[in-house]
């Protein structure tokens, strides 16, 4: 017998956020996935943008491997393999809720069928009848094994909580009140799988900032107001052929935006980790690859897994497909690629750490700064992408918020880190 497969990305979805002593979103379904599961609470992507780290996460490559770099950053080279056309090829018919994504990566041919869009560009909530669509399709699956590859968008920027979940018991912020509304809907979904023949994947493209911090038991929370959300909504009514003026507009406003929450900021002491995360964006000309951007949740659960653990290691986005590829059964996809089957870690069993490549988000206007980097579980090396210049090296360990530059002291280690990513 050949496992379903239920592949779950919640866009913009932060590991913090989604098993952290801190959060104060209310996830029972999710929390039962990992209890019944694997969680790995080191789960790194290697962008923080959506078509390249999808394109990464379905070939098993590193971003810069796949094609998608500058100006061809929304399109997968043809000529690179998917996991996607390897699983049609052994029987699994495929499913995808998102047709705008599998388009720019190249992927719309290798899917059988496309519900409603829910990309950013054409906004589909799960709240305003994706979720339906997809728990309807889920029913009328007959013909097995099948995969499905569910892309929700609800806790992308600027966010719009259902009126039954905007209230603070649901969260401290918008951000952490989707999460709750996304986890109801979540489990009304598992109803309608089987865990004995069904692989399920919880995991997300990558992180967000989220504009709302505690200061002195005072909340300053700068995430988007109801003006801005009011403008995404028309702006996702605007076609497709007027997206150029559409993004002039939008980058327009992103600086309006940035220049309202400095003002508001001012006078406040901050340290560099709450300037950065009330200042700064995702899309800002000098993103940068804090974890707040790179670290994701990823849970297996289902088929042929039977324990509850929680694993702390370093593992990388590319490494997904290659472990359900053994999960499955089936021979993996190339060996050119830069993932590894993740199994041993699900028996505490040893398995060496990667090294994982990181980069900012690819950009095509010459102003942005653009970032490359390693990461380990101990060091984060990042250094200008077309040079050697404006390195810098962090130790997890000691600062996971990435305050202090301790390049100047440990020149050894910075060698031995531009040394694995010039190896790559």
């Amino acid at each position: 017998m050949k496992s379903n497969i239920l592949f779950l990305v919640i866009d913009s979805f932060r590991s913090d956020k989604c098993y952290d002593k801190n959060k104060t979103s209310i996830t029972p379904n999710i929390d039962s996935l990992i209890k019944q599961g694997i969680f790995f609470s080191q789960a790194i992507s290697s962008v923080a943008s959506t078509f390249p780290s999808m394109g990464s996460i379905f070939t098993g490559m590193f971003p810069f491997k796949t094609g998608m770099i500058d100006n061809t950053y929304q399109k997968l080279n043809p000529e690179i393999p998917t996991y996607i056309e390897h699983f049609k090829k052994n029987g699994y018919t495929t499913f995808a809720t998102t047709s705008e994504v599998n388009s720019f990566l190249g992927l719309t041919e290798d899917f059988d069928l496309k519900l409603e869009s829910s990309t950013h560009n054409n906004y589909f909530s799960l709240f305003d009848g994706l979720g339906e669509k997809i728990v309807n399709k889920l029913k009328s699956l007959s013909k097995e094994p099948w995969f499905f590859y569910v892309h929700i968008n609800d806790l992308h920027q600027p966010i719009i909580v259902p009126k039954n979940y905007d209230d603070a018991q649901f969260g401290e912020t918008s951000y952490e009140r989707m999460v709750s509304a996304i986890d109801s809907w979540i489990g009304i979904l598992l109803k309608k799988i089987n865990l004995d023949n069904t692989l399920i994947i919880l995991t997300s493209d990558h992180g967000e900032y989220v504009r709302s911090l505690k200061i002195n038991d005072q909340l300053i929370d700068l995430e988007s107001g109801m003006g801005e959300k009011t403008l995404w909504k028309i702006g996702n009514k605007v076609p497709a052929k007027l997206y150029g003026p559409k993004k002039k507009i939008s980058s327009y406003l992103h600086k309006m935006r940035s220049s309202s929450r400095e003002k508001k900021i001012k006078n406040l002491s901050l340290s560099k980790y709450e300037e950065r995360i009330l200042k700064t964006s995702r899309m800002s000309l000098d993103s940068h690859v804090y974890d707040d951007l790179l670290k994701v949740p990823l849970i297996f659960v289902g088929y042929n897994i039977k324990l509850n653990n929680i694993v702390s290691q370093q593992v990388s986005l590319v490494d997904i497909f290659p472990t359900i590829t053994e999960l499955i059964g089936l021979k993996n996809l190339t060996s050119n690629i830069d993932g590894i089957s993740l199994i041993p870690l699900f028996t505490n069993q040893h398995l060496d750490e990667k090294p994982i490549f990181i980069q900012s988000i690819p950009h095509i206007t010459k102003n942005h700064q653009n970032y490359v980097g390693v990461r380990t579980s101990k060091f984060k090396y990042v250094r200008d992408a077309k040079s050697h210049k404006n390195f810098e090296l962090f130790n997890l360990l000691d600062d996971p918020l990435e305050e202090h530059d301790i390049s100047n002291n440990f020149p050894e280690i910075v060698t031995k880190m531009e040394n694995i990513l010039q190896d790559y």
